[in-house]
């Protein structure tokens, strides 16, 4: 097959992950693989190089002849046509529904042959400013003419035929998955007289570090062995700090900055917390399970689903810091944390490996490929919402 997967950019994050590792598995099973980023370039180096070693196209979207910056509409739809016409791709991929998605589909349908997927990655973009009345607009237009939208959790499968009227045989669900090589090198925990919680991820307002800060004070009140360590960085960074000294948490909370190196950073913990107040299917909950840690989360998203497969934590309430801090405390007192956090990891492994997404993707691929009235589907993981 010929597919070409249409991406924002290749900086770091989730979505960048998940179709570095799906580009990849598809060129080792002998596909031809193209990454189209919308943008002129991206800040993530290292994936472009592992993309170009496995043998995977990238392409630039709005990168000019002479390097610069083009947005003309029409050279855009040109250089999508270069990749997408007649006989040049079987599955157009396209990931996020903002701007490129109408793009994507309206090459892809001038092409006749070119199937669409859209992969919806996170729900809670619909409400963001930048994503207005003429976001929506189009986005109606461009399912329309997509084959076959996905979801990364049953939730979000709910939300776009409740909001936006999409027809359910149109959604289907693909859990994401990770690859667990380096987690699982992560060494077993053995209790100790000091307790560290951590939160890799973003400081922007959906990850809500704001109300971890809170709630590890209130924990602090009662547990003074308890230490917090944050890794990442972001817009709300000076603010959290801020917070962090009103309090007077002092050196008990330790802003670690980014790292490329998330394994070595999900060593040093005891428990992980996840404060956020929006996610679908989050990479870093996998990978902290996968590192053998036992795990605090809201209840957004398919976050309650990975904490009750894996049997792996405690849940709480989104934007509540006392419900959070309540679920530590339990994750402090509990006398099988460790063995709890062994026993999740093996079962990160079984339902949610990169290797199962990655035969699912291609599962949904040929079903699109077939004629109509045939269907490949996966009992387990590839699931039509009711």
């Amino acid at each position: 097959m010929r597919i070409v997967h249409l991406v924002p950019n290749l900086n770091f994050g989730g979505l960048q992950k998940v179709v570095r590792m799906l580009a990849i598995s598809q060129r080792q099973a002998g596909h031809y693989v193209t990454v189209c980023c919308w943008t002129h370039a991206s800040n993530n180096p290292d994936a472009e190089k592992e993309l170009e070693t496995a043998g995977v196209q990238i392409v630039y979207a709005q990168r000019a002849a002479n390097g610069g910056t083009c947005h003309n509409r029409w050279t855009l739809f040109r250089k999508l046509k270069g990749l997408l016409g007649a006989g040049k791709a079987d599955i157009l991929h396209v990931h996020n529904p903002f701007g490129y998605y109408i793009y994507g589909v309206l090459t892809a349908r001038a092409a006749g042959r070119t199937k669409v997927i859209n992969t919806i990655h996170l729900t809670a973009m619909f409400d963001h400013p930048r994503f207005g009345g003429k976001g929506r607009v189009k986005f109606r237009a461009a399912a329309a003419l997509t084959d076959r939208i996905v979801t990364v959790c049953d939730e979000d499968s709910a939300y776009l035929q409740r909001r936006f009227g999409v027809r359910p045989r149109k959604v289907c669900v693909i859990e994401n998955g990770i690859e667990p090589g380096t987690f699982l090198t992560v060494p077993a925990r053995h209790r100790r007289q000091e307790i560290v919680f951590g939160f890799a991820g973003r400081m922007a307002p959906e990850k809500n570090h704001r109300v971890l800060i809170d709630a590890f004070a209130m924990a602090r009140l009662k547990h003074g062995n308890i230490r917090l360590r944050l890794l990442g960085g972001g817009p709300l960074e000076d603010q959290i700090k801020e917070q962090a000294r009103d309090l007077g948490l002092g050196d008990s909370v330790e802003f670690c900055g980014f790292s490329n190196d998330v394994a070595g950073f999900l060593g040093s913990l005891d428990i992980y917390v996840l404060p956020s107040d929006f996610e679908a299917l989050p990479l870093s909950l996998l990978e902290a399970i996968t590192s053998g840690l036992p795990v605090v989360a809201t209840r957004v998203g398919g976050v309650p689903k990975i904490v009750r497969t894996t049997d792996s934590g405690w849940l709480c309430e989104p934007g509540s810091a006392e419900s959070l801090a309540g679920a530590m405390e339990l994750a402090i007192d509990s006398p099988e944390r460790q063995e709890r956090g062994e026993r999740a990891r093996r079962r990160v492994v079984e339902f949610y490996s990169a290797d199962r997404m990655a035969s699912d993707y291609e599962r949904l691929y040929l079903e699109l490929s077939r004629p109509q009235g045939t269907s490949i589907r996966s009992k387990r993981h590839l699931v039509e919402s009711a």
